[in-house]
C-alpha cells in the first residue's frame, strides 16, 4: 500500500515538473522572427571645424528605414539591413582661433549591414538594453566646402557604426528605442587635407525610432 502511495506521488510530482517546464518554455520561447522600422535624429560631425563651436554648427538631421531579422541562434541576436538619408555639416570660420578655418556641408546616403544583440528577450521584459555594429557603404552629394570641391571617387567610401540603445515594449508587435553610434568613415568629411593632417573621420548618431513586428510573439509562421 506504501509503495502506491508512494508511485502516486512520484508521478504526481513528476506531473508538475513537466506542466511547469512546459509553462516555463512557452514564456521564453519567441517566434518573432523579423522587423521593419523607421528612426528619426541629429548627426553629429566631429573633425577640425567643430572644435569650440556652437552644436547647431556641427549637427544636422538623419532619418532611415530598416529591417531586421532573428538568426535564432542566439534568439536575441539580430541581422538588420539599414538605409539612411541625412545632413552633415562644419562650420568654425566665426571663432577667433588659430587653428585650421573653414566649413563643409554634404547630404550622405547610406547603407549598413548590422548585427545587433538584446541583452534581455524582450518578448517577455518590457526594456531591452542592446549593441549594435555593422559594416556599410556611403554616398556624399550636394557637397560644398571652403576647401573645394570632391572628386566623385573622394565622395564614396566605407563606414563602420559601432553603437547601442535600449527598446520598449509599446505592445505585442510594437517597440519604441533610443539608439546612439559613432561612425568610423574611411575618408575625410571636411576636405581638409595635407601632410601630417590628422582627420578624424568620425561622426556620431542620435535617434529615436519605432519598430514593428512581423509576426506575434508566441505564433508559428
Amino acid at each position: 500500500m506504501k509503495i502506491k502511495y508512494i508511485l502516486l506521488s512520484v508521478g504526481f510530482a513528476g506531473a508538475c515538473f513537466f506542466a511547469s517546464a512546459q509553462d516555463h518554455k512557452k514564456k521564453d520561447y519567441v517566434s518573432r522572427k523579423s522587423d521593419i522600422g523607421i528612426t528619426a535624429g541629429a548627426l553629429g560631425y566631429a573633425g577640425r571645424y567643430s572644435i569650440e563651436t556652437p552644436l547647431g554648427t556641427h549637427t544636422s538631421y538623419a532619418v532611415s528605414a530598416f529591417y531586421d531579422h532573428n538568426i535564432i541562434l542566439p534568439s536575441q541576436l539580430y541581422v538588420r539591413g539599414e538605409l539612411l538619408f541625412g545632413q552633415m555639416k562644419g562650420d568654425n570660420l566665426d571663432r577667433n582661433t588659430a587653428a585650421a578655418k573653414g566649413s563643409f556641408k554634404t547630404n550622405i546616403f547610406e547603407a549598413t549591414a548590422k548585427a545587433q544583440y538584446d541583452f534581455l528577450n524582450d518578448a517577455v521584459t518590457k526594456w531591452s538594453p542592446y549593441v549594435i555594429a555593422g559594416v556599410g557603404g556611403y554616398r556624399l552629394f550636394n557637397y560644398t566646402a571652403t576647401n573645394g570641391s570632391k572628386s566623385a571617387s573622394d565622395e564614396l567610401g566605407f563606414v563602420l557604426p559601432v553603437g547601442g540603445g535600449v527598446k520598449y515594449k509599446v505592445s505585442n508587435r510594437g517597440r519604441l528605442f533610443l539608439e546612439g553610434n559613432v561612425r568610423f568613415l574611411s575618408k575625410n568629411l571636411d576636405n581638409h587635407t595635407g601632410e601630417n593632417v590628422n582627420n578624424p573621420n568620425k561622426y556620431y548618431s542620435l535617434a529615436l525610432g519605432f519598430s514593428y513586428s512581423l509576426q506575434k510573439t508566441n505564433q508559428l509562421w
